[in-house]
């Protein structure tokens, strides 16, 4: 596999953390969840996925992301794959910002960049939001919240490497492989 930037991009409990987790199985990526990078920083507040997280929480959380992406630029080989999750609101110029960072971070180091919009039927995410293993990993519990951001506005992007998938009703290891196979008909279109 050509290295390559997987962007998975989907609301809360929409399965990005698992379906990363398979795809690095497959791939040999590394895996850099949003919650690897925002734990860091959740780990010293009193965060329960309930309440809502203290302003200026997401500053903090930027810096931490952006040290990741400056080592990934200046220190990480470029022959490396990344898996990287996140939810990007459809609806906000910041997000956007932050996604076109990812498309100059493959650019950068010669990665191919392949993002990947995730969705879910709302009834599933609330279904999937209650899930034991979110808390260990300090994600969003609450179903309310979760079901406004998952049909809040999604992220759009032209970008000619977009895969759309709809996850309700596929496994997280069938998804992974329709992502491998979407990028390998990249690949062998290039």
């Amino acid at each position: 596999m050509l290295p390559t930037i997987f962007y998975l991009i989907g609301p809360p409990a929409v399965g990005k953390y698992t379906i990363g987790k398979e795809l690095a199985a497959l791939t040999g990526a590394r895996l850099i969840d949003n919650h690897s990078i925002a734990n860091v920083i959740f780990q010293v507040l009193d965060q329960d996925g309930i309440k809502p997280l203290p302003k200026g929480v997401w500053k903090r959380v930027g810096v931490v992301r952006r040290a990741v992406l400056d080592t990934l630029i200046h220190l990480s080989p470029k022959y490396l794959s990344f898996i990287f999750t996140n939810y990007l609101r459809g609806d906000d110029e910041v997000e956007a910002a932050i996604f076109e960072e990812m498309v100059a971070l493959a650019e950068i180091r010669g990665s191919r960049f392949v993002p990947v919009v995730l969705s879910c039927r709302t009834e599933e995410v609330v279904r999937r939001v209650g899930q034991p293993s979110r808390r260990e990993r300090m994600k969003l519990l609450d179903p309310v919240q979760a079901a406004t951001m998952n049909e809040g506005p999604p992220f759009q992007t032209s970008h000619p490497n977009l895969l759309r998938l709809d996850v309700t009703e596929i496994a997280p290891e069938e998804s992974a492989l329709r992502i491998v196979a979407w990028a390998d008909r990249l690949e062998r279109d290039v």
